[in-house]
């Protein structure tokens, strides 16, 4: 059973996705497994992403009117719950915390345990708020000391590009028990490989991994070779970067 759906309580996973429908896909993964266990379950996603949820629930024969009712389901709009948080550009922990706890004090009775899907800090990160996606985070760790639950981020990124490691990705890795890795994300590495041994000559995977940045350990190795890219070699970054784009269309063909 991976992580994802195992997902104990205490954990704070990420997953960078640069599609959002394979975004979608592990929601509903976390979700679903969650909801087979008997757990309580808390969205606070975009509309568009609750709607979609709520489908795939509907074709996996679960009725997400029903769950409401019984106390085990609770959404949260993301875009109007980050306008109630924000304070001087930053969200707020005293709004945070009492708008969130109540909901889930009302889902602890109503599940196994509970767990949340959030795109909280996601929505902050598009928009280039990315301290406040940070802050976000933080909340989210301080409000586990109170409640135990197993939390979800999903985050839509481009993680070959060169431009989605000039935010502080690292600090993603802090805030986060675990940085989930995909398919896609090992098809990377291998590309970033065999860029670098071109482009310098060696390999930057080994090297990438004795990072001493505790945040940057915990990404996917192509990811975690991207940051240190850009940290050591950031005149090269763009150059490796297109090189492994190529190498990585010719694996997936």
């Amino acid at each position: 059973m991976s992580l994802l759906t195992e997902a104990p309580a205490g954990r704070h996973l990420a997953q960078l996705h640069r599609d959002a429908d394979a975004l979608g896909e592990s929601v509903f993964e976390f979700l679903e497994a969650g909801l087979r266990r008997g757990d309580s379950v808390l969205i606070t996603a975009t509309r568009g992403r609750s709607d979609e949820i709520f489908e795939r629930l509907t074709a996996g024969k679960f009725h997400p009117k029903s769950l409401n009712d019984s106390g085990q389901l609770a959404v949260l709009d993301a875009e109007p719950l980050l306008e109630q948080l924000m304070a001087n550009g930053a969200p707020e922990w005293a709004a945070f915390r009492s708008r969130v706890a109540p909901v889930l004090s009302r889902l602890q009775p109503f599940g196994r345990g509970i767990r949340i899907y959030s795109e909280l800090a996601n929505t902050l990160w598009d928009a280039g708020k990315t301290d406040a996606a940070v802050r976000i985070e933080d909340c989210w760790n301080a409000l586990a000391g109170a409640y135990p639950f197993a939390l979800f981020c999903g985050f839509t990124l481009d993680t070959h590009c060169e431009h989605s490691y000039a935010g502080p990705l690292e600090e993603l890795g802090r805030t986060h028990s675990d940085i989930l890795g995909s398919p896609e994300d090992e098809r990377f590495g291998v590309a970033l490989d065999r860029a670098s041994k071109e482009v310098f000559g060696i390999s930057l995977t080994q090297m990438a991994g004795v990072t001493r940045q505790e945040g940057a350990r915990k990404f996917p190795s192509g990811q975690r070779t991207m940051l240190w890219v850009k940290r050591n070699l950031p005149m090269s970054t763009a150059q490796l970067a297109d090189k492994a784009r190529q190498y990585f269309r010719d694996l997936r063909g």
